[in-house]
């Protein structure tokens, strides 16, 4: 979607709006607030916005399309979602949670199905969850406000924040799971039969293979067709997507196989644990060895593993 013109709405923009709002540095989560106060922000925002609506209704144009946001509708909004207008009834409210995709990466959620639901989940943002559901997600929102808040102890806060985001997350994921899995639903047209079998093939084979020639070759089209349908579908291009597969499958390995890092190099298909650690901090913003900083070992340790990263290889 071409967005030339169109107002970005920042996390940090966000922050100054809601001066109730608590947040990190990469993560906003508003207060209770009335959408019929959204107006001014109608916008690209540039972060992930997970919401669900309290009480009222609320007419909202999300990318050319009119949603209505009914008591218990869970909505989200990703990096490439355009607002294009709020029409709300007087006692319309909700409230949402924006991260960037820095935080995402910051934190170890099990991303095993991540991007076949996420992804599906676009071309209809929102969904009516049972009020319980509702409420849940609402618990743990108020759990991480009270974290956050300036009289909450600050000893491992952001571990504390940290772990609460991730139950949120999945059990967001679970709900999308079960409302709009890419395949349970009866595919509409060749686009989205192609970008469905690119997922199936990319949940199978991301572990081994980052090439788009790959994917484009198991499905009989060109690489340049594959990305292009992609980015229609998902606002990203098939080596973003694989990138991004890698990562997650990455992440987990990291903290929750016990392998080294050379072993998980080597299991993800890597020439070297230098050229892996290069590609992993490159994308994530820390290297290997300092995403597993949770795991006991000593400063010593990780700076040496840090350092086997950066040297070049020696080649026999």
């Amino acid at each position: 979607m071409k967005q030339d013109g169109i107002k970005r709405t920042s996390i940090e923009r966000l922050k100054s709006r809601f001066e109730t709002a608590y947040y990190s540095e990469d993560m906003v989560i508003t207060p209770l607030v009335m959408f019929r106060e959204l107006d001014d922000l109608t916008a690209l925002i540039q972060g992930v916005s997970i919401g669900v609506t309290v009480s009222g209704t609320a007419r909202i144009k999300i990318n050319g399309k009119l949603h209505e946001l009914r008591p218990n509708t869970l909505f989200i909004f990703n990096e490439n979602t355009v607002i294009e207008q709020v029409k709300a009834s007087i006692r319309s409210s909700g409230y949402m949670i924006t991260y960037s995709q820095q935080y995402l990466n910051s934190i170890h959620v099990d991303t095993q199905d991540l991007i076949s639901i996420y992804h599906g989940f676009l071309d209809d943002p929102c969904v009516q969850v049972a009020p319980e559901e509702a409420v849940y997600i609402h618990d743990i929102s108020k759990l991480m406000r009270t974290v956050l808040c300036d009289t909450a102890p600050s000893e491992n806060r952001k571990k504390i924040i940290s772990s609460l985001f991730a139950a949120m997350f999945h059990y967001v994921m679970g709900i999308l799971q079960k409302h709009s899995l890419p395949g349970s639903s009866t595919v509409s047209n060749r686009t989205d039969e192609l970008f469905n079998t690119f997922l199936d093939l990319l949940r199978v084979h991301c572990s081994t293979e980052r090439s788009v020639e790959f994917y484009a070759n198991k499905m009989n089209i060109t690489p340049k067709y594959l990305s292009l349908i992609l980015k229609k579908k998902s606002g990203r291009n098939a080596s973003k997507l694989i990138d991004e597969a890698v990562v997650y499958e990455a992440k987990r390995l990291l903290k929750y196989s016990g392998l080294s890092i050379n072993e998980i190099a080597q299991k993800l298909n890597f020439a070297s644990q230098s050229f892996f650690g290069k590609y992993f901090k490159q994308r994530v913003g820390v290297s290997p060895s300092r995403y597993k900083i949770w795991d006991g070992r000593t400063e010593d340790i990780i700076a040496r593993d840090e350092l086997s990263e950066t040297m070049p290889e020696v080649e026999e």
